[in-house]
C-alpha cells in the first residue's frame, strides 16, 4: 500500500537530487509511515537553499512530488497544488495530512472528492500562527483558515494530535484520535540529571545565568520581543543574566531590537543548529530555558529542554501547560511577568532542582519510543479501516468485475 503526505514545509533539494527539510519533517518522520506502507509520497512546497541548517528529509521508500510555488499568485497556488494533489492521490491508497497550512486542507478537499481515507495531523494553531505572525495579511487570513483546518480535521478519518487537550478543544476531531507529539527524543538519562543538578548546586551567588530561548527568527510568534524587553528589566533590577537564542532565517531585526533596548551585550544569536546532539548539548551550557511564544502546538523544543532536566518558564498557550508547572507560566507577550518568573526562579536554587527533576520525568513520557508506540497503534487501525473500506467496495461490484 502507498500513503501520500501533504504539508506546508518548504522542502529543499541539492545537485544529487536529495531533499532537505527546516526540520519539521525530517526522514525520521516519514520513516514512521514506512513500517505501514510500503512507500510515502511526499507532497510539500520546492524552496531555494538558503544558509539555514538543514535536516535530510530523503531515503528509501519515499518520492516526491514537491511544487515550486515561489512565483504563484494566491489563485494559482490553490489551482496548482489541487491539480497536484488530484495527480498524486490517483496512485496511492490513502493520504496524510499534516496542519495547520493550505496545502493539507487542499488536499483534504480532494481526497474527500474521491472518497478516499485520510489522516490528519495535526501540529499546531493555524489562527494563532497566524494571527502572531506579524503582518496584517496574517491577521485577515487567520480566522478563514482556521475555519478551513478545522473542518477538515472534522472530517478525517483519524488524527493525531501533538497535544493532549489544547489543539483538540480549538480543532475537535471528527474520528478516533491519540496524542503524538512530533518531537523526537530518547528515554531521559539519570546521568542528565545529575550533571543538571550538580550545575545547580555550583552556581555561584551573583553569578550570570544563561536563558535560552529556541524559535525561527524569521517570525514575531515565537515571543523574542518579549523575551528581550523581559532581560531589559531583569538587568535594571540588577539581575545578571544573558540570552542566548538559535533558530533559522536571519536575526538582525532582533540583533537592532536588543540595541535599542540596550541589552546587546547580553544577546547572543547562534544561529541554526542542527537538529539532534548539538541542540542537545546546547541547552546543557543554559541555566533556564524560556518559551514566551505567542502560539505553540507543542514545543518540541521545551520538551528537549526538559529532557536535559533544564527548569523552563513558558507563556500560556497551546500545549506549553500541559508541559510545565502552573507556577511558571506567564500571561502571553506579558514581558514583565516573565521576568518576575525568571528572578523567582533563579532566586531559588531548591526549586531550579525540583523542577529540573520534575521535566525531566515529565519529559519520558514524550520518549519516541513511547510516542511511536501510541502514533503506530492508530496508523495499524487506519490502515485496517482502509483494508475494510476497500473490501466493501468490491463486494458492491457485480460478480464479473469483483473476479476480473
Amino acid at each position: 500500500m502507498i500513503a501520500a503526505f501533504f504539508y506546508d514545509e518548504r522542502f529543499t533539494r541539492d545537485a544529487s537530487g536529495t531533499y532537505y527539510s527546516t526540520g519539521a519533517v525530517p526522514y525520521g518522520a516519514l520513516a514512521r509511515y514506512l513500517e505501514h506502507f510500503d512507500r510515502v509520497v511526499v507532497v510539500g512546497r520546492l524552496g531555494k537553499s538558503s544558509g539555514a541548517t538543514r535536516t535530510v528529509a530523503s531515503g528509501e521508500g519515499v518520492e516526491w512530488a514537491c511544487i515550486d510555488t515561489s512565483t504563484l499568485s494566491a489563485a494559482r497556488y490553490v489551482s496548482v497544488v489541487s491539480r497536484r494533489a488530484r495527480e498524486v492521490l490517483a496512485r496511492v491508497d490513502c493520504a496524510i495530512v499534516r496542519m495547520p497550512g493550505i496545502i493539507g486542507p487542499i488536499a483534504s478537499r480532494e481526497a474527500l472528492r474521491i472518497g478516499m481515507p485520510f489522516l490528519a495531523e495535526v501540529a499546531g494553531d493555524a489562527f494563532d500562527a497566524l494571527w502572531n505572525h506579524g503582518s496584517w495579511k496574517g491577521k485577515v487570513a487567520a480566522v478563514p483558515m482556521a475555519l478551513l483546518n478545522r473542518h477538515y480535521i472534522g472530517r478525517a478519518l483519524f488524527a493525531t494530535y501533538v497535544t493532549s487537550a489544547a489543539l483538540q478543544r480549538r480543532y475537535p476531531p471528527g474520528g478516533k484520535w491519540v496524542a503524538a507529539s512530533n518531537v523526537v527524543i530518547g528515554m531521559p538519562s539519570t546521568d542528565v540529571l545529575h550533571r543538571r543538578i550538580a550545575r545547580i548546586d555550583s552556581r555561584v551567588h551573583g553569578a550570570t545565568a544563561t536563558l535560552g530561548l529556541v524559535g525561527s527568527y524569521a517570525v514575531d510568534y515565537k515571543g523574542h520581543e518579549t523575551a528581550l524587553r523581559a532581560l531589559a528589566l531583569l538587568l535594571r533590577s540588577g539581575r545578571p543574566v544573558t540570552l542566548r537564542c538559535i533558530g533559522v532565517g536571519d536575526p538582525s531585526r532582533w540583533r537592532a531590537r536588543a540595541e535599542a533596548l540596550g541589552v546587546e551585550r547580553n544577546v547572543a544569536f547562534d544561529g541554526a543548529l542542527p537538529h539532534g546532539a548539538p541542540v542537545l548539548e546546547w541547552m546543557d551550557g543554559l541555566d533556564v530555558c524560556v518559551v514566551p511564544s505567542l502560539t505553540e502546538g507543542l514545543p518540541r523544543s521545551l520538551v528537549e529542554a526538559m529532557s536535559r532536566a533544564l527548569p523552563a518558564v513558558g507563556s500560556r498557550v497551546g500545549g506549553i501547560p500541559e508541559l510545565l508547572h502552573p507556577r511558571w507560566l506567564h500571561r502571553p507577550g506579558d514581558h514583565r511577568d516573565l521576568a518576575r518568573l525568571v528572578d523567582a526562579l533563579l532566586a531559588d536554587r531548591e526549586e531550579m532542582k525540583e523542577q529540573a527533576r520534575r521535566n525531566w520525568r515529565a519529559a519520558s513520557d514524550y520518549a519516541a519510543d513511547v510516542v511511536d508506540a501510541r502514533r503506530g497503534s492508530l496508523v495499524r487501525e487506519f490502515k485496517a479501516a482502509i483494508v475494510d473500506q476497500a473490501r466493501a467496495a468490491r463486494s458492491r461490484l457485480p460478480n464479473a468485475a469483483r473476479t476480473s
